[in-house]
């Protein structure tokens, strides 16, 4: 803990010299091609410690820099109009300029003729204030919502994103948003609601995982979703979580109408993900294994990370490698829930 205490120390103190240098600068090219000095050797992504201070550095403190200078700018920035090593970094870790300015919350036109900095400031309050209204409407639904539930809601959202995948991103509707906000006990369940529910938990830990939405008769959907008000929360009678989408919606525009065809549902589960239902020893021994890795790393870990033998194993049982990463980060594996 101490060592990383360190380490943070001194990426902070470095990244503080590069702030003062980039303020400093007479020109944003200032020393770009003296290989031989120090700023070229400390901070260049040509040199060996500049990519080690690079790889460092999370996207958001990059983006922060970006958005102190639009402020000091007073617009968004044009390439030309930024330090030269922070343009660096940018364009390595977003791809493009404009994706770089997008992430960080900034209009994609740039230079001195775009929106200042109280328009841009204002226009992200507004899309945090239907984010907001975003959520309040998923709680009540219990899910993600369509597009076509919110209507209204989406003619405002379409000025500010496309793909309603990014907007559910934005305003995190994830599966820990809904356990904090959507699911509860139901007292007083019928009998009926009751056996359903003990038949879908047998079932779930016959095949090691719940059962999707689709794999269940409609009938059972129905008095299940009427007793306990959604799907979701009547898994959660039975200590189960649904299977979900790694990125839902993602072919789905805001305006829903502008999509040419209806994309169907795959059934396939490799671009899913969902907790383990009481899984063997074995299983729950090398996700034990894995997340020691995860530990000593500080962050998930790549599969050329871990022993092949291993992530071979864990892969094989839960579908996808991204579903073993799921797995570590939602406590699944840990036996029956």
């Amino acid at each position: 803990m101490k060592v990383e205490k360190n380490k943070e120390s001194g990426q902070r103190e470095k990244l503080r010299k590069l702030q003062e240098i980039a303020a400093s600068a007479r020109d944003m090219e200032e020393n770009s091609q003296n290989v031989s000095g120090i700023l070229y050797q400390e901070y260049s992504l040509e040199s060996r410690k500049g990519r080690q201070f690079y790889e460092s550095l999370e996207d958001e403190c990059l983006l922060r820099l970006l958005r102190e200078r639009a402020k000091e700018l007073d617009h968004s920035p044009s390439q030309k109009e930024v330090f030269w090593v922070l343009r660096e970094y940018l364009r390595k870790r977003f791809g493009k300029w404009p994706y770089a300015l997008e992430a960080a919350g900034l209009k994609r036109s740039s230079g001195s003729g775009g929106s200042s900095w109280n328009q841009m400031e204002e226009e992200r309050r507004r899309y945090h204030r239907l984010l907001g209204e975003l959520r309040q409407e998923a709680k009540k639904l219990c899910r993600i919502p369509h597009p076509s539930d919110v209507p209204e809601l989406c003619a405002e959202l379409k000025k500010y994103q496309k793909n309603w995948s990014i907007v559910v991103q934005d305003a995190g509707l994830s599966g820990e948003f809904f356990e904090k906000y959507a699911v509860y006990q139901v007292e007083d369940l019928d009998e009926r609601s009751r056996n359903y529910l003990m038949e879908i938990r047998r079932k779930a830990e016959e095949t090691g995982r719940p059962p999707r939405k689709s794999e269940v008769p409609r009938e059972v959907q129905e008095i299940l979703t009427a007793s306990c008000k959604s799907w979701r929360n009547a898994l959660y009678q039975v200590g189960l979580e649904p299977v979900v989408r790694i990125h839902p919606f993602s072919s789905t525009y805001i305006d829903y109408r502008k999509t040419s065809r209806s994309r169907q549902h795959s059934r396939a589960l490799y671009d899913c993900c969902y907790l383990l239902v009481n899984p063997d020893e074995r299983t729950v021994s090398d996700l034990e294994k894995l997340r020691e890795i995860r530990e000593k790393l500080g962050r998930d870990p790549e599969k050329k990370e871990v022993p092949k033998e291993l992530w071979k194993r864990l892969q094989k049982v839960c579908g996808s490698w991204t579903n073993v990463l799921y797995q570590l980060r939602h406590g699944g594996g840990c036996g029956t829930p």
